[in-house]
C-alpha cells in the first residue's frame, strides 16, 4: 500500500470513528429525554393520584363546590346568632321578636308601588271574591305572598311547638300560626324586607289551636 493510500484509510478510518462517536452521543441523549419524559409522566401520574384520593383534584369542581358550601356555612353558624325563643315566668314559650324583625322601614301602603297592576285580572278576580276594593286586594295578596319570610324564622323558635299555619284573606289580611297550648298568644307587625313586598308590614296573630 502506497503512502497516499495508507493516509486516505486512516482519514477513512477516522471519520467512521467520529461519525460512530455522533451517533453514540445522540443516542444517549435521545434515551436520557425518554428517561426524564418517563419519569415527569410518572411523577405527573403520582401527584394527580394522590391528588384524587385525597379529594385536592383542582379540576373535581363537585369537590370545589362542597368546600365552598361548607366554608359558606361555617361562616354563617359563626355570624349568626341561634334563635331561641323566651321562656315566660310561668313556663310557656314565648316568639323572641328581636331575632325575627327586620331593620325595614314602613313604607305607606297606600302610595307603594305593587306588583300587580289594579286593572288585572288576578286583583278584579281577589276583589271580587272578597268584597274589596283594588287597592284593598293589591295589599292583601302582596303580603300574602311574601308572609313566608316571617313565617320561616318564626318556625325556628316553634320546635315540637307549631301546628298549622294560613293566612287571613279579605279586609284583614294576617298571617295566622296556631300553636300548642304552651306557647303566648300574642300579635305582631312584622315589616317585610323581601323587594317584593319591601317596607309592608305584615300583621302576624300567634294562637292556640283549637
Amino acid at each position: 500500500m502506497s503512502i497516499s493510500q495508507h493516509a486516505i484509510a486512516i482519514i477513512c478510518a477516522s471519520l467512521m470513528l467520529v461519525a460512530c462517536a455522533d451517533n453514540s452521543e445522540k443516542n444517549l441523549q435521545q434515551a436520557a429525554a425518554v428517561s426524564t419524559d418517563h419519569t415527569t409522566a410518572g411523577t405527573n401520574d403520582e401527584t394527580q393520584s394522590a391528588n384524587t384520593e385525597q379529594g385536592t383534584d383542582p379540576h373535581d369542581v363537585d369537590a370545589l363546590l362542597k368546600e365552598l358550601k361548607a366554608a359558606d356555612v361555617t361562616t354563617q353558624d359563626a355570624d349568626t346568632p341561634t334563635a331561641k325563643p323566651i321562656t315566660t315566668a310561668d313556663g310557656k314559650t314565648q316568639i323572641d321578636w328581636s331575632y325575627i324583625d327586620t331593620k325595614t322601614e314602613r313604607v305607606d301602603a297606600g302610595s307603594f308601588a305593587y306588583p300587580f297592576a289594579k286593572d288585572s285580572q288576578p286583583v278584579m278576580n281577589y276583589a271580587k271574591a272578597y268584597n274589596l276594593s283594588p287597592e284593598q286586594a293589591q295589599y292583601a295578596m302582596t303580603l300574602s305572598m311574601a308572609s313566608p319570610e316571617a313565617l320561616g324564622k318564626i318556625l325556628d323558635q316553634l320546635t315540637g311547638k307549631y301546628i298549622a299555619h294560613s293566612f287571613r284573606d279579605g279586609d284583614k289580611p294576617a298571617l295566622i300560626i296556631q300553636v300548642t297550648p304552651d306557647v303566648v298568644n300574642e300579635t305582631h307587625e312584622y315589616v317585610i324586607a323581601d323587594k317584593f313586598a319591601e317596607g309592608l308590614v305584615l300583621p302576624i296573630e300567634i294562637v292556640s289551636a283549637k
